[in-house]
């Protein structure tokens, strides 16, 4: 259910005057947050999250958001972090997948299809810190290396979820095999890096969606019922739309390692619109006459 943002706020004033803190919003997205501690908090961010839950749930959510700030302010506080410590740092890099929205200039980052970003971060248990180029200027190791590191954390870490479903109520899915709905880990979108680990890819990879950071929907590629099912993706990428940390709507085709783009989307009043990407679209033409060659 989704709360209007001036149903928000005024939770937010609510739910911090509980706790000690005031409120004043200094921008239009942007609200500073003063009491024991002083923080800046991003309503939008809160209001994706709050959307997740039932209206009864709204003041547990955002008291829980505001002390698990705290927290980690009072732990930087306590335990500061030497960032300069390398032999420390290697078991706290992860990484993940964003989307295209600006997250600070200085990050490590790295393109790896249209659309998805790949950044290493340190992980903070209750937050994450973007590993930025003046921090791996202090570090004895390169900057591949490092994404080397971060994805051998995130898969070391484990815990991926694996359901398949047929979502009935998606038009056309009913025509396809169950699609697999990947869950569970905080560093959940680094396995599309190395999707063909989980059972999900078929001989010719698999198309996949990353609506947001808890979620991966993927399908096998065997054979041209992929333009189906790059179809109830694009649908099933739509219902994700107000969840809290979107990455993108598009649609991906991971095959031998890499992930290329098999087609954007652009959701409509009343559809979504899906233009398949050139190369995708001459591949589909050759599907059912290729080798199996997904490794």
């Amino acid at each position: 259910m989704t709360i209007e943002p001036d149903q928000l706020l005024q939770l937010l004033w609510t739910v911090a005057r509980s706790r000690g803190y005031t409120c004043q919003r200094t921008g239009p997205d942007t609200v500073e947050v003063d009491g024991r501690r002083s923080f800046t908090l991003v309503p939008s961010h809160l209001r994706r999250l709050v959307a997740t839950y039932p209206p009864h749930q709204w003041p547990t959510v955002v008291a829980d958001h505001l002390d698990t700030i705290a927290v980690t302010i009072e732990a930087d506080r306590d335990d500061p972090l030497d960032y300069t410590d390398f032999a420390v740092m290697r078991h706290l890099v992860r990484t993940r997948l964003y989307g295209t929205v600006p997250i600070g200039v200085n990050g490590v980052r790295r393109i790896i299809a249209p659309g998805l970003i790949q950044r290493v971060v340190i992980d903070r248990i209750h937050s994450a810190t973007h590993v930025t180029y003046d921090m791996l200027a202090w570090w004895p190791i390169g900057e591949w290396e490092l994404f080397d590191l971060a994805e051998s954390n995130v898969r070391t870490d484990g815990g991926v979820h694996i359901e398949h479903d047929s979502f009935d109520g998606v038009p056309m899915a009913e025509e396809l095999a169950p699609i697999a709905l990947l869950t569970g880990p905080e560093y959940l979108t680094a396995h599309t890096r190395w999707l063909g680990d989980h059972p999900v890819t078929g001989p010719r990879g698999a198309v996949l969606t990353i609506p947001s950071k808890e979620s991966i929907y993927a399908y096998p590629v065997t054979g041209i019922e992929v333009v189906k099912a790059i179809t109830v993706l694009a649908r099933l990428a739509a219902l994700h739309t107000e969840d809290p940390w979107p990455i993108n709507q598009s649609v991906y085709w991971w095959r031998n390692g890499h992930l290329g783009l098999a087609a954007t989307t652009r959701r409509t009043d009343t559809t979504v619109v899906i233009t398949p990407a050139d190369a995708f679209y001459r591949h589909t033409a050759h599907l059912d006459h290729e080798p199996d060659d997904c490794r």
